[in-house]
C-alpha cells in the first residue's frame, strides 16, 4: 500500500505532458499483454489448420463401371432362362489408403450364388460388357477375391443367414422369415498398393475394378421373387 501511495504521489507531481505519456505507456503495455495471448491463439489455430490439411481424412468410394456413379450399378432384370449367370461391373476408388475390405450382404429369397472377381479394363469385346453413357466398355475377369460368409447356416440344401449380427427386434412369440435374414460376405484384406494406380489422379490414389457374378441352378425360375443386395467398402 505504501508503494502505491508513493507512486500516486509522484504521479500527481508530474506535469500534464508527463502524465499523458505515462498513461499511454501503460495502455501500450496492457495492449501488448493482451495481444501476445491473441497471437498465440492465432498461431495455435494455424497449427491446427496445417495438421488438418496434412492429416486429411482418407477417401474411399464405390462406383459403377467406367467410373460412373454407383446409382448406375443396376442388378434388376435378371432373366434365369438366359444362361446360368450374369456379371455386373463396379469399382472401388480411394486416396491415401493402404488396405480395404469389400462386404457383400444379401437376403436369400432367391437361391442365387455370388462371387467377386478382380477385373481390368480391356479392349477385347469378348470380356464382360458394361454399357456406359458413352458406349460399351469391356472388362477382363481376373482372380476371384478371397473371403467368406461370416453368419451362414444351413437350412435343408439352402444357405441362409443367422441373426448373429442383428440386434433382436422381435418379441419371442414372433417368427422372422428365414430367407429375409441377410447373409454377410466379407473379403480378405485388399492391399491397394498392389493394384494399379492412375496417373491422372492425385498422388496415392487408386481405382480397382471388380466383377460381381450372380449364378443360379435349374431350381431357380423367373417367379418374381425379390432379394436385397448391398455392396460396401471399408478401410481396413
Amino acid at each position: 500500500m505504501n508503494i502505491i501511495k508513493r507512486i500516486t504521489a509522484k504521479f500527481k507531481k508530474l506535469r500534464t505532458k508527463d502524465r499523458i505519456m505515462a498513461i499511454a505507456a501503460l495502455a501500450l503495455t496492457m495492449a501488448v499483454m493482451i495481444a501476445v495471448p491473441t497471437m498465440a491463439w492465432f498461431a495455435h489455430q494455424k497449427q491446427i489448420a496445417t495438421m488438418a490439411k496434412i492429416n486429411s481424412p482418407s477417401k474411399l468410394s464405390l462406383k459403377s463401371g467406367a467410373r460412373e456413379d454407383i446409382i448406375q450399378f443396376k442388378m434388376s432384370g435378371i432373366d434365369t432362362t438366359k444362361g446360368s449367370s450374369k456379371d455386373f461391373v463396379f469399382c472401388v476408388e480411394g486416396e491415401d489408403i493402404s488396405n480395404y475390405n469389400i462386404q457383400l450382404a444379401h437376403t436369400t429369397n432367391i437361391n442365387f450364388s455370388y462371387k467377386l472377381y478382380k477385373a481390368t479394363e480391356s479392349s477385347d469385346s469378348t470380356g464382360v460388357e458394361y454399357l456406359s453413357e458413352n458406349g460399351s466398355v469391356y472388362y477382363t475377369r481376373r482372380d476371384e477375391l478371397d473371403g467368406g460368409y461370416v453368419n451362414n447356416e444351413t437350412k435343408g440344401t439352402r444357405t441362409i443367414g443367422n441373426d448373429e449380427y442383428e440386434k433382436p427386434s422381435y418379441d419371442d412369440t414372433n417368427i422372422r422369415q428365414d430367407f429375409a435374414e441377410p447373409l454377410y460376405w466379407q473379403s480378405s484384406m485388399i492391399t491397394a498398393e498392389d493394384e494399379t494406380y492412375d496417373d491422372d489422379q492425385a498422388e496415392r490414389s487408386f481405382r480397382n475394378y471388380y466383377i460381381l457374378e450372380v449364378s443360379w441352378g435349374n431350381d431357380v425360375t423367373n417367379d418374381k421373387e425379390t432379394d436385397l443386395i448391398y455392396l460396401t467398402a471399408q478401410v481396413a
